[in-house]
């Protein structure tokens, strides 16, 4: 008996109301109403199986495919976003930790289908950088307001990874095929979007390619490309589908992003929220063996619809799933499979989650569209992407922070088992999650509350369930502690060259000032007998390996990190060529006439390499000032990755909105 009849039976008084509570949950009542089964004669007897009996579940087997099993866990090497009242995560986590509500008025200049009230919204989110994508108008309003918000998010994800340049191309896949990285867009409807007044499509609307096949044209990434609308799931169900992607060598690396926009007045209502997101996944494997920063480890994931059967016991069946996935069994389950009870998967309380085993394997949290509602609210496609972000930020932080259940942060202490053995903090991360599916008793008393029409009325809320998924997420692994640098002081080892490029003057100016903020507030860079700071050869092979290279360039060959951030902090302060402080040298290559001749020949980069061997960093300064790729030759994990320097500064302009609907949602 589905939802539908369940409640219309319940209105029209053949059903007792504890029968249909005891059904919507999925439980046996005492004594259960009469089902009509359909009947399958009508099928041929070869397209017949026999029904699953009530025993054990089996296992997914050797050829069950992407993600089957325990599969292999993935590594979060880069996550950007930005939320309601939160330009980056620094500020995002800051709002947890405060217990701020980020609900404001709707921001001026939109349009609004009732006056007065509150939301979770962006703020600029008509602004775009195109010149940091090497667009031109034209092809920047090929563009809808949700894709130009996740290209930016998506770059500055990928330069957070120390993926967007040199690594970037050794990204390959099983056939040798460069930048494979896969993408995995979850947008929410394309009526969040306003229209461009006046503007016209260069080709019909259903023509277009979808959100991610655009993102990957736009990032040159050549892996698998696919854009996905489960609802509120749809960035968790995005990265479930890139997991699979990656477990299956479809690609090295994959790249899941998620945007939500209410521009349009149908799409608003009290609470709703807006955001973008993405993170950059590789197999834990490769990111450990590369040297590469790794937030948090993503063990498993499971996804599912409940279909017409009651919503109830979704969630504890995915759990069961995705721990099981994980390899991780809580006390009591038994050695069957966590789906299957003894009357069958479906038979009631046996399926929910196991709430009580879960600290037993290091579960201490659940992230879920309940528990970030404070801070972007009714998130739709983005709101996976939030609770993973926050989930993210504890495991790092190894804090709990305030939410439904907990009045106050808290130091997040790992479980231990009986031989004293610590376990990995570990973390839930759901949509829905365990409270956000329709309670069973509120669903018949908005039933019985209907006035009778055509006797679907009522059923809309509850047969909007959408899809379910569950990850699992782990802390990253200890990285073992590098030991004491022994080499000559500060100032007295060899000289670094340290390139920095950006898509336009202004840029290259603004990010040098940031990064050279950045260096004097960690530590001041040894300056005045202070702590050392960052490491100067890690900040200048991060700089030439993980930053694309753009066409207005700078040089500056320094021995100090303090070194480093004057001369950036001079340059920031009077950019150009001539004008900038000594010994620092910069070149504007934008209007040159194309790449130089020796550009990509096999000699130029065995001149280049010998150049680096032998420390001829005069030589490679002009090289890279006269527009030659002195970064390509060089390998791309000369030794882990000490150190995380901020991202290229964007440079975002007012634009006219992209291609869209006529603004209504789809």
């Amino acid at each position: 008996m589905d939802t539908r009849e369940i409640l219309t039976r319940f209105k029209g008084g053949t059903l007792r109301r504890e029968h249909a509570v005891a059904l919507l949950a999925g439980t046996s009542p005492v004594v259960a109403p009469p089902v009509v089964a359909l009947p399958v004669a009508a099928l041929p007897a070869a397209d017949r199986e026999p029904l699953p009996g009530p025993g054990p579940v089996p296992g997914p087997g050797p050829g069950a495919g992407p993600g089957a099993g325990a599969g292999m866990p993935c590594a979060v090497v880069g996550i950007q976003g930005r939320f309601p009242q939160a330009g980056d995560l620094e500020a995002f986590w800051r709002n947890g930790l405060q217990g701020r509500i980020a609900e404001a008025a709707l921001p001026g200049g939109r349009r609004s289908a009732c006056a007065g009230w509150r939301g979770h919204f962006l703020d600029g989110v008509e602004e775009f950088d195109p010149d940091l994508f090497g667009l031109g108008a034209r092809e920047a309003a090929g563009l809808d307001l949700r894709e130009r918000l996740l290209a930016q998010s998506a770059w500055q994800t990928l330069e957070s990874a120390g993926y967007a340049g040199a690594r970037l191309e050794r990204l390959t896949a099983c056939d040798g095929t460069a930048r494979s990285v896969g993408v995995y867009a979850a947008l929410g409807p394309a009526g969040g979007a306003l229209p461009g007044t006046g503007h016209r499509h260069t080709a019909p609307p259903d023509s277009r390619p979808g959100p991610a096949a655009r993102l990957s044209r736009l990032l040159d990434l050549r892996g698998p490309s696919l854009s996905v609308d489960s609802g509120d799931s749809s960035f968790l169900t995005a990265l479930h589908l890139a997991l699979g992607g990656l477990r299956a060598g479809e690609c090295a690396a994959a790249l899941v992003g998620a945007v939500e926009l209410r521009l349009h007045p149908a799409c608003q209502r009290p609470g709703a929220g807006e955001g973008v997101a993405a993170v950059l996944l590789k197999p834990l494997a490769a990111a450990r063996a590369d040297g590469d920063r790794v937030h948090a480890v993503i063990r498993s994931s499971a996804v599912g619809h409940p279909g017409r059967a009651a919503p109830g016991p979704q969630y504890g069946r995915l759990v069961g799933r995705a721990l099981a996935a994980a390899g991780l069994r809580p006390p009591g389950t038994g050695p069957q499979h966590p789906d299957a009870g003894p009357q069958g998967p479906d038979s009631g309380p046996q399926s929910e989650a196991p709430d009580a085993g879960l600290e037993a394997v290091g579960v201490a949290l659940e992230e879920s569209s309940r528990t970030v509602a404070a801070l972007v609210g009714d998130a739709g496609a983005v709101t996976g992407a939030a609770a993973l972000v926050r989930a993210v930020g504890q495991l790092r932080h190894a804090v709990l922070l305030a939410g439904p259940d907990r009045p106050a942060p808290a130091a997040w202490e790992p479980a231990r088992r009986d031989d004293g053995t610590v376990l990995p903090r570990r973390a839930l991360v759901s949509v829905p999650g365990p409270a956000d599916a329709v309670s069973p008793v509120d669903a018949a008393d908005a039933a019985d509350g209907m006035e009778d029409t055509d006797g679907t009325d009522g059923v809309e809320g509850v047969e909007g369930v959408g899809v379910g998924v569950v990850l699992v997420v782990e802390e990253a692994p200890a990285v073992p502690r590098a030991p004491a640098r022994t080499g000559p002081p500060p100032g007295t080892g060899p000289a670094e060259l340290v390139l920095l490029s950006a898509a336009t003057p202004a840029h290259l100016a603004a990010t040098a000032g940031r990064l050279a903020a950045r260096l004097s507030d960690d530590g001041g860079g040894g300056r005045d007998g202070g702590p050392a700071g960052p490491d100067l050869a890690a900040v200048a092979h991060e700089l030439r390996l993980g930053r694309a290279v753009l066409r207005c360039r700078l040089a500056v060959t320094v021995r100090t990190v303090a070194e480093l951030a004057d001369a950036l902090a001079g340059f920031a302060a009077h950019p150009g060529p001539g004008t900038g402080p000594a010994g620092v040298r910069s070149a504007d290559l934008r209007t040159a006439a194309g790449p130089p001749l020796i550009e990509g020949l096999e000699e130029t980069r065995a001149y280049v390499a010998a150049l680096w061997q032998g420390g001829r960093l005069e030589q490679l300064t002009r090289l890279w000032l006269a527009g030659v790729d002195v970064c390509a030759v060089l390998p791309a994990h000369p030794g882990p990755a000490a150190v995380e320097l901020p991202a290229t500064v964007l440079r975002p302009r007012p634009l006219e909105p992209g291609p869209g609907t006529d603004g209504a949602p789809q």
